[in-house]
């Protein structure tokens, strides 16, 4: 393949507007057919807006989409997809009470006389999936039965039933690791070998630079440097991306006090682990305690049992000195806060303003009278925002129109109005650009600075090196292992990880 296949589809000069914001700015984009075009860029940079508008989700203010060098200008998705242009976003959209052959087919079912073939249909259905590495799966099971990862492969299949020729893929690789993460790219190079184009958003920029044939990077709506793939590495892409060079040095821990903020002991959550191993944990003032692990490796589980929302098998709970009640509200009380895998929907309301958000968790500072006072909740915004360094417009903006990284702010802002003792982050940085990764990572550790004890769990293993004292290892539905001091290094983790010879425990 080379840079001379020819352009499926083109952006020209694309322009839009919203109140107070231009997203793009006269922005360009050539994908082309059997190639994986990298659309990079912080969040915010107008990258969803150049999707939206390529998808027929939105109309430009100025500009042109090209179709195979004609003009076309898509009133709505379906004319989008009618003409092979397809989009699979992060937030999934396969029907879970739906079987996999009848998701694959959703708006695309084959007739015979008022009545769907079945037949035609499963046919279809098995060659699509085969393409997308899922040969082996019965057509009639439930999409509800599937791993999210299949579940991503259900929704490629379904564009390819489309007979889709540009494919956008927006963070398919969000909530994907290991063998299935690998599977992904299998999957995406192997289309592009049969020459659909693929559109690939992406923050992980190492995997940019694996699979991408060329290379956009926008900034503040503009296109500030497209090109092949190999004209780019990380430094330069993340220079294009914020306008400066980045310090990718994660800011220097802070001493730990001697003061045992969280203590657990024998602590075992309920699981179908048939031998549960039970933790003991002290975790000091001003510490940051990493969790490593595989996916479904027990990671999450852990904190939200600390945390109170899943329940104990065993063991005990204390922060400061005090017992720990199971459940949630006495948690919270007892000072721990979680910040949650999955923001959007269990961390945030987003229909919400950004104010109201703010103070969900400490409505009692913003009570006048027994009632809400907007002009406390305000304030109380405007506190956070500077010292979080949130980008929003305005305390009345909708939370939903936020980037990623001013959502997680959000989040944290909400949690740390309660002033907790221990903070429990899990994937703080999941789908945050690198400059909000840079912000969010100097906040954890001013945090520790205060005196918080921090337990951190996260399926990027650089940050979990880079930002912890110490490492424990998740295995099984427990925690197997925990790396201290010279000895937390990947290979180590990954040994324990995946209980191989040579670890050092």
């Amino acid at each position: 393949m080379t840079s001379s296949t020819a352009a499926v589809l083109q952006a020209r000069g694309l322009t839009k507007s919203f109140p107070g914001v231009r997203a793009l700015d006269r922005a360009d984009l050539t994908c082309r057919s059997g190639r994986v075009h990298a659309l990079v860029g912080e969040n915010g940079a107008g990258k969803s807006t150049l999707v939206r508008i390529l998808t027929g989700n939105q109309l430009p203010d100025e500009g042109e989409v090209l179709l195979d060098g004609r003009s076309v200008r898509f009133a709505d998705p379906r004319e989008a997809m009618a003409e092979g242009v397809s989009a699979v976003y992060q937030e999934l959209t396969v029907l879970p009470a739906m079987s996999v052959g009848d998701n694959v087919m959703l708006g695309q079912e084959r007739t015979s006389r008022g009545l769907i073939d079945r037949a035609a249909q499963d046919r279809e259905v098995r060659a699509a999936l085969a393409r997308v590495g899922l040969g082996d799966l019965d057509p009639r099971t439930r999409a509800e039965d599937l791993s999210l990862a299949n579940q991503q492969m259900v929704e490629i299949a379904r564009a390819l039933v489309r007979r889709s020729r540009v494919i956008v893929l927006d963070e398919p690789s969000a909530v994907l690791s290991g063998d299935k993460l690998e599977s992904l790219f299998t999957v995406v190079r192997g289309l592009a070998a049969d020459g659909v184009a693929i559109v690939y958003i992406s923050h992980l920029l190492e995997e940019v630079t694996d699979l991408a044939d060329d290379v956009t990077v926008l900034r503040d709506g503009r296109v500030v440097s497209t090109g092949p793939a190999g004209d780019y590495d990380v430094p330069r892409i993340i220079r294009d991306m914020v306008g400066r060079d980045v310090d990718a040095v994660f800011p220097p821990l802070p001493e730990p006090a001697d003061e045992v903020v969280l203590a657990v002991r024998g602590l075992v959550p309920v699981s179908s682990t048939r031998s549960p191993v039970a933790l003991d944990l002290d975790v000091r003032a001003g510490e940051i305690v990493g969790v490593a692990g595989m996916v479904g490796s027990g990671r999450s589980r852990l904190l939200r049992t600390i945390a109170g929302e899943h329940p104990r098998a065993a063991g005990t709970v204390e922060v400061a000195g005090r017992p720990v009640p199971t459940g949630t509200r006495r948690a919270i009380a007892a000072g721990v806060a979680l910040v949650p895998e999955e923001r959007k929907t269990e961390g945030l309301v987003l229909p919400l303003s950004v104010r109201a958000n703010t103070t969900l968790a400490a409505l009692g500072q913003v009570l006048r009278g027994g009632f809400l006072s907007t002009r406390r909740e305000r304030v109380v915004f405007q506190e956070e925002q500077a010292r979080l360094g949130i980008k929003a417009s305005d305390p009345e903006q909708g939370t939903w129109q936020l980037s990623g990284g001013n959502q997680q702010k959000i989040v944290l802002a909400k949690w740390l109005r309660r002033g907790p003792r221990v903070l429990l982050l899990d994937e703080p940085t999941r789908g945050v650009d690198v400059g909000a990764k840079s912000e969010i990572y100097r906040l954890v550790t001013g945090l520790a600075v205060e005196g918080m004890a921090v337990v951190m769990v996260s399926s990027d293993l650089p940050e979990v090196l880079g930002l912890s004292h110490r490492v424990l290892v998740c295995r099984g539905g427990g925690v197997v292992g925990e790396l201290a001091g010279d000895d937390i290094n990947e290979e180590n983790v990954m040994h324990v990880a995946l209980d191989t010879a040579g670890t050092s425990r």
